[in-house]
């Protein structure tokens, strides 16, 4: 349940930064196109801009619009990071009970990685164990799975 809801956090991440992209671009090619045209010049009235002001002015809009694509992209990514866990490295386990070392404690493989990741676990028992564990029940499971006595 955690892990979806991690992914929905994510998700949401994601869209929120397509959402800011799709406005800042659209802000940023209205200003663009107010300074190509001289909108003010048309639509109000004014004495037109030049030609060399203009082109400096859109120079600057795209410095900055740059500027602000990339923080917010360092940012956002930061932020990422900081969410997504890897595990990486050596990491010492028992040979014989699975157990994963941390500092001093043993924990299990399942408490590991629940603690050090975004994963988490849910259980279910493999057909082979079954048959070892509960042989009286693999019997009847195989006979419900396969009516008509086929082998999988």
């Amino acid at each position: 349940m955690q892990n979806s809801n991690n992914k929905k956090e994510l998700s949401a991440h994601r869209q929120i930064w397509k959402a800011f992209m799709f406005m800042l671009t659209c802000f940023m090619l209205l200003t663009i196109v107010n300074e190509l045209w001289d909108l003010p010049h048309y639509l109000f009235f004014d004495e037109p801009t030049s030609f060399s002001q203009r082109k400096g002015e859109v120079i600057f809009e795209l410095v900055i619009y740059i500027s602000v694509i990339w923080f917010s992209y360092y940012f956002f990514q930061k932020k990422l990071k900081a969410q997504i866990k890897i595990l990486e490295g050596f990491i010492p386990i028992c040979a014989n009970c699975k157990k994963i070392r941390q500092d001093i404690d043993w924990k299990t493989l399942e408490e590991y990685i629940t603690e050090n990741s975004l994963a988490h676990f849910t259980h279910s028992i493999c057909p082979e164990c079954i048959k070892s564990l509960y042989p009286e029940i693999a019997d009847k499971l195989s006979a419900i799975s396969n009516p008509k006595g086929k082998n999988p």
